[in-house]
């Protein structure tokens, strides 16, 4: 059907559009209360002068729509399409950016806060979320300097049979060996569950009350080791607490939009606390902030459990009673979205917005440094035209066994893993690393050059050798608008500081080496961009080694498990030695059952009928 006919026949329903460009490839989905109304909007010639609709409409060739029974519903489709679709147009909050959390297992006997990425429904308590690992860290330095609850983790725990130096300097109370009873730890928890949930001012009244206990009891040294706590949660309170606020949870977004690009920030607010920020960065397509914020939202919580009870938001949502609807029924307390006017609330998102202005000033400073040694490259290495994308490769073996390659690619001088490629060599069964490297090449650039999808350079480790092979690939494609560059450790100069190993880089018609300063931007982006083809090459060289390990002859047998697999190995170095083994050995050098030993056996001497000694006398 055309796309005239389907705007004609659109439904007056919620739902999701899928708008596609002329290859039928999604470029952006949307949601709508109503299909007809909203995706009409679209091709009306007054268009409210939203530029990017205007972009986005000469890209579309096609549209499809699926009916759900509510907006709610539309919003939830409209989420998880856009995570399988990754369209050109839309906002993609990638589900890699996993927030810590802690945990703390309050109904076990004695525990101690952990740190998580996910959260399960398993009755402990979480706290969070928190961006960064350093947070977290900061965060448990804090407990533990406060609360004298065990620092170790369960697996010591459970084994240790004196107490640690925690116990020796007063941190820790000793509930591994007995030396604090299950009632006073229960006390320590919650005033672990205090601080957790920002309530330390009520800490302090419960510390308090027990300062005034022990000194009552002429207890003077335990009354002031509680004095130093509680000065020590005051200071750090003092630092922590945003003036002129309720102790309500929130998150508070700002933004910066330069170009077609926007810089996202998040300021986790609890109890008043600031806990964390975490930043995000996107490529927006002529897309309107209003958009950015509506598709953003979405998708953050719905990849969240850490839903606050206020959400102050810099600009106007369309959809933010739709989210607090949604938000409210999963929570089951009611939550609220906010674009406030003046007040507190304000100073928060210009707070938010000056910390997202800041996240761009700093990719500019290393974005700009990128792009001079980029260009400098192109100098230094007669390159013809400036290296804005790169793809690397590497070959990894061992004596020529379970032989790959790797590609890793560099955009602007920094890795795209999406891009990444790994080859399992199928042509060469033997110890040549240019053969190898020859077959990588050759199923890498035979289909793209056929799609015209050419990287500005390709870097090959392995020196001239590599570099013939790669300059003979370039002639059977006829590639000729590529930059080649080979990479090669020199000889081992010695230096005041020792020896060192010069690198070599190599590129074609120029016999000499270029050798570039160890401490150059230029040298140092090479050797990132060869050690992660290394890398990756190795990983998925090791992964197939393990794959092979695990995988032998004896999975076929019955009753040879993982262990005795394990074991046999062990025992006889290798399969061919238990093939050799008779069952006398398999009996008394590998421990096995008689029964087990003569299956084994039998297994590797299939053909055979030997004449095997009564196996009772093993048993």
């Amino acid at each position: 059907m055309k796309l005239v006919n389907k705007l004609k026949n659109l439904p007056d329903s919620p739902g999701v559009y899928l708008m596609k460009n002329a290859k039928h490839k999604v470029i952006y989905v949307g949601k709508a209360k109503n299909l007809r109304h909203r995706v009409r909007s679209y091709f009306q010639r007054e268009r409210g002068g939203r530029a990017y609709v205007e972009y986005l409409v000469r890209h579309v060739e096609d549209i499809d729509f699926v009916l759900t029974e509510t907006e709610k519903e539309a919003l939830i489709l409209e989420n998880n399409l856009i995570k399988q679709f990754k369209p050109k147009f839309n906002i993609n909050l990638r589900d890699d950016k996993t927030f810590i959390s802690i945990k703390l297992e309050v109904n076990a006997k004695f525990p101690s806060p952990k740190v998580v990425r996910q959260i399960e429904n398993d009755g402990a308590m979480y706290f969070g979320p928190y961006a960064s690992a350093k947070a977290v860290r900061e965060t448990l330095r804090y407990i533990h300097d406060i609360v004298p609850i065990r620092k170790c983790p369960d697996t010591v725990f459970k084994k240790r049979m004196k107490p640690c130096l925690y116990y020796q300097i007063h941190k820790c109370l000793g509930p591994c060996c007995g030396l604090v009873d299950e009632v006073v730890y229960r006390e320590l928890i919650d005033q672990v569950v205090l601080i957790l949930k920002g309530k330390q001012d009520d800490l302090v009244k419960v510390l308090k009350q027990q300062m005034l206990e022990e000194s009552e009891a002429l207890r003077y040294e335990k009354a002031a080791k509680i004095r130093d706590r509680i000065l020590a949660i005051e200071e750090t309170v003092e630092k922590q607490k945003i003036h002129s606020m309720t102790f309500v949870d929130r998150d508070v977004f700002g933004y910066y939009l330069a170009g077609n690009e926007v810089w996202i920030e998040v300021m986790f607010i609890r109890s008043g606390n600031m806990e964390d920020i975490a930043s995000y960065h996107f490529s927006v397509n002529h897309n309107a902030i209003e958009e950015i914020f509506r598709s953003f939202l979405n998708q953050f919580y719905s990849q969240t459990r850490f839903v606050p009870a206020e959400i102050i938001i810099p600009v106007e949502s369309a959809d933010s009673k739709l989210l607090e609807e949604w938000l409210t029924e999963r929570k089951g307390k009611k939550i609220v979205v906010i674009n406030p006017k003046r007040g507190d609330k304000v100073r928060l998102i210009e707070m938010a917005q000056k910390n997202a202005e800041n996240a761009y000033r700093v990719s500019q400073t290393h974005g700009g440094d990128l792009a001079l040694t980029l260009m400098t490259l192109k100098e230094t290495l007669y390159l013809k035209q400036i290296p804005e994308r790169i793809e690397c490769f590497d070959i990894s073996n061992i004596s020529g066994k379970q032989a790959v390659g790797s590609m890793v690619t560099f955009e602007q001088g920094k890795p795209t893993k999406s891009r990444y490629k790994k080859f399992k060599i199928k042509t060469v069964g033997q110890i040549d690393d240019y053969a190898m490297m020859h077959e990588v090449l050759i199923r890498r650039y035979k289909r793209a050059v056929e799609e015209k999808d050419l990287p500005n350079l390709i870097i090959v480790d392995g020196g001239k050798g590599q570099m013939g092979v790669a300059l003979k690939v370039f002639d059977e494609l006829a590639i000729d608008n590529v930059d080649l560059v080979a990479l090669a450790k020199g000889k081992k100069e010695s230096s005041g500081l020792g020896e060192k190993a010069g690198e070599q880089i190599f590129v074609p018609h120029r016999s000499d080496p270029i050798v570039l300063a160890p401490s150059s931007p230029e040298l140092l982006l090479l050797d990132k961009i060869r050690d992660e083809a290394h890398r990756f090459a190795v990983a998925y060289h090791r992964k197939l080694r393990r794959k092979e390990y695990y995988t032998s002859p004896l999975d076929e047998i019955p009753g040879i498990g993982i262990v005795r697999k394990k074991k046999l190995i062990r025992c006889f170095g290798s399969i061919e030695g238990i093939r050799s083994a008779t069952i006398e050995q398999l009996v008394e050098i590998g421990k096995l059952p008689a029964k087990c030993a003569m299956e084994i056996y039998q297994f590797f001497h299939k053909t055979e009928s030997p004449t095997v000694k009564n196996t009772k006398q093993f048993e």
